[in-house]
């Protein structure tokens, strides 16, 4: 369906009753919204490809993504796309390759680098299809691409828990290979089975590496980068909720739930003094303010 000046498509609409669907192509259209699922039922069930490529999209459609529970492949290049957001493609869990490339504000090329949230590829961990005896069947992403995009210091953090990951295309990119850069890559390419940066891939800056590939760039870093921390252990792990993303709202949260379980043992142990108290005469008893149980008095 591409080359047709789409602008609005809902996806489950039009093709609910092809349930056997794989692929389907919908290329320089103009393509702002391709709708999001309404009930449960609202799904292509055998999509394996979605390309979108050369429409008007301004944001991921992570909420439209819901509708193909099967998506291994999401191509939205040449989009207006300035804003890749936490999670954003946790409704596919099984991608296995999203392209992002040459998404700039303006197909002017005027616009701004576009910009990757720290939680962005949260919720495309690998995950096992079948078990065996002894042996795994693993799905996970294995291409990322987001070359052209004017970006200088990609956030890739996110990806440290994709250890299936075997290309990532920064190439076309003003890339400034400092110590934060170089120590990320080398963290992915540390725990990854077997990844490789773009082979085009350049560095912009600093000055001393202009003009160097990415991958002798880190085949030849510095020794004072390594002591760089570039990247949480697990960021992924945490919450990915605005209101609980900052370290303050994580302690209180612990803080309040460890103060829950206390109050609750300490509930239960009145409850229990209660039962084996023989006396008749009884008193109410409070505890943390909230919870109250009744004992004897005596």
């Amino acid at each position: 369906m591409s080359h047709n000046r789409l602008v609005k498509i809902k996806l489950v609409t039009v093709f609910r009753y092809l349930t056997r669907l794989r692929v389907l192509r919908m290329r320089y259209n103009s393509l702002v919204d391709i709708g999001s699922p309404t009930t449960a039922g609202d799904i292509l069930p055998a999509v394996l490809e979605l390309d979108l490529t050369g429409n008007e999209f301004r944001h991921v459609p992570s909420r439209s993504l819901a509708s193909l529970p099967a998506l291994r492949r999401l191509f939205l290049r040449d989009n207006r796309i300035q804003y890749i957001g936490a999670s954003a493609f946790a409704s596919s869990a099984f991608l296995e390759i999203v392209d992002l490339g040459a998404n700039r504000f303006s197909r002017g090329g005027d616009g701004g680098p576009l910009t990757i949230d720290n939680y962005a590829f949260c919720g495309l961990e690998p995950r096992a299809l079948s078990r065996s005896p002894g042996v795994t069947d693993w799905t996970g992403l294995q291409q990322v691409r987001l070359d052209h995009n004017a970006l200088t210091q990609p956030q890739l953090c996110s990806l440290m828990g994709v250890w299936t990951l075997v290309d990532v295309d920064l190439s076309g990119n003003p890339l400034r290979c400092d110590c934060r850069l170089l120590g990320t890559l080398r963290r992915l390419t540390d725990i990854t089975v077997g990844l490789r940066v773009h082979h085009s891939a350049q560095c912009a800056s600093p000055d001393r590496l202009a003009g160097q590939a990415v991958a002798d760039a880190l085949r030849h870093r510095e020794p004072t980068c390594a002591d760089v921390s570039t990247c949480d252990e697990a960021p992924c792990a945490v919450s990915l909720s605005p209101a609980t993303s900052s370290s303050s709202s994580l302690a209180s949260l612990a803080g309040s739930a460890v103060t829950r379980c206390v109050c609750a043992v300490a509930f239960a142990l009145v409850r229990i003094a209660t039962l084996m108290l023989a006396r008749p005469r009884y008193r109410s008893v409070c505890i943390c303010g909230t919870m109250c149980s009744t004992t004897a008095r005596g």
